[in-house]
């Protein structure tokens, strides 16, 4: 049973927070215990304290927004500098995460979120985590009707919903699930 699990996030206009708080409930629901981290300036954590880590940006310019990026710098150079990081990257046993993020898309929807958790993933691999699954959620344009409206996802107000959440929801219990870390329900 994993004892330790992190939802480390940013989030600028709250859609990839609705996300990382729905992860959370699951993991508690579940009996994990869970921290719910929000990135900002001074944030340190050492993502291996935990057994599994959920990371998770909204997407600016097909990237996480800065302030995970520039988390992901600070531990990179305490990584690198503490030898933790070494060639080949060898996969640490017990350690075990997912990338996601939220994205509004009005321009080219999917194809601008996929480098943003790819990105993520490339930084937790070279920790020697194993990268389970990458998820990208689609989340309103916030203060722009026009971008909440007609991009390729047409009207996307209100997301992610009730119906993304659940989706969610499920994928996390999947993953519990497929690493039998999943408590049963009485």
């Amino acid at each position: 049973m994993v004892t330790k699990s992190l939802v480390l996030y940013s989030s600028v206009t709250g859609n990839t927070e609705k996300v990382a708080k729905r992860i959370a409930k699951v993991l508690k629901g579940k009996g994990h215990d869970v921290a719910l981290v929000r990135v900002d300036e001074k944030t340190d954590i050492d993502l291996l304290a935990y057994d599994l880590v959920f990371l998770g940006s909204a997407v600016h310019q097909w990237l996480p927004t800065k302030m995970l990026m520039n988390y992901v710098k600070r531990m990179l150079k305490r990584y690198f500098r503490s030898g933790v990081i070494v060639p080949s990257s060898p996969i640490r046993p017990g350690k075990h995460a997912v990338c996601f993020c939220t994205y509004s898309g009005p321009h080219t929807g999917l194809s601008e979120a996929v480098p943003a958790t790819g990105w993520m993933r490339a930084f937790l691999e070279h920790v020697g985590f194993i990268v389970l699954e990458e998820w990208h959620t689609v989340g309103e344009f916030k203060n722009s009707e026009e971008n909440s409206t007609i991009g390729r996802w047409g009207n996307i107000k209100g997301r992610p919903n009730e119906h993304d959440l659940a989706e969610i929801e499920g994928r996390a219990i999947g993953i519990l699930n497929a690493l039998k870390l999943c408590k049963d329900d009485p």
